[in-house]
């Protein structure tokens, strides 16, 4: 697959937005689940985010590997896109 730098940092964006989604619907469901159900939920979530991450942040990676984000770029791509989202502003 050839990715343009800009495709590339919009699947690496959608990829941390996706994952981020995820984890904060993980922390609503574990408010509510069981503990017997803490294991399988945090698994079923953990493949669900590998799977994201594979086919979106991974890609773009391999294509661009300076787009690497250090933790606190990883933080705020993810505020970024959710306040996007929550306007509804897809650029």
């Amino acid at each position: 697959m050839r990715l343009s730098l800009h495709a590339a940092k919009a699947l690496l964006d959608g990829g941390i937005d996706a994952t981020s989604a995820l984890n904060s619907a993980l922390e609503r469901v574990l408010l509510h689940a069981s503990e017997e159900d803490y294991a399988g939920l945090k698994k079923s979530f953990g493949h669900a985010m590998a799977g994201v991450l594979a086919a979106t942040v991974d890609v773009a990676l391999q294509a661009y590997p300076e787009l690497k984000p250090d933790s606190d770029a990883w933080q705020e791509i993810a505020r970024g896109c959710a306040a996007r989202r929550a306007y509804n502003k897809i650029e």
